[in-house]
């Protein structure tokens, strides 16, 4: 059974395949999350520009889309969400910034694929 109390905590998941927005966001919302779902990096602007209440946590692909990265992304979204945690997901670890995001703490990351059990164990130690 879902966890009432997470339905306060709001993930946002962006990234450019759709079966993967689709299969995190269901996860989440099943596990009692609140899920704001995009599919590139002007939609997900677009979507926090609109939610009034806290974002908790962006999940997001690296390499995403032509317009902006998943770590350009996270900055424009941290100016307008101090609070908002990290957490990426990708095929590719070479990414710099990304790496010293991770190693500075100051984000998460998951690399793909990877299974329900480890995105909820990430996701629960991205959160405070």
């Amino acid at each position: 059974m879902p966890d009432t109390s997470k339905a306060l905590t709001t993930v946002m998941v962006v990234d450019d395949d759709e079966a993967i927005v689709h299969f995190v966001g269901t996860l989440l919302e099943a596990e009692g999350y609140r899920v704001l779902k995009a599919r590139h990096s002007d939609e997900a602007l677009d979507i926090s520009a609109a939610f009034k209440e806290d974002i908790d946590l962006l999940v997001t692909d690296v390499k995403m889309d032509p317009f902006m990265t998943g770590f350009q992304l996270a900055q424009c979204l941290r100016l307008m969400r101090v609070e908002i945690k990290v957490l990426y997901i990708s095929g590719f670890v070479e990414d710099e910034m990304v790496r010293w995001e991770v190693e500075n703490a100051v984000a998460g990351f998951l690399q793909k694929p990877f299974r329900s059990q480890g995105l909820l164990e990430k996701i629960r130690t991205s959160l405070p």
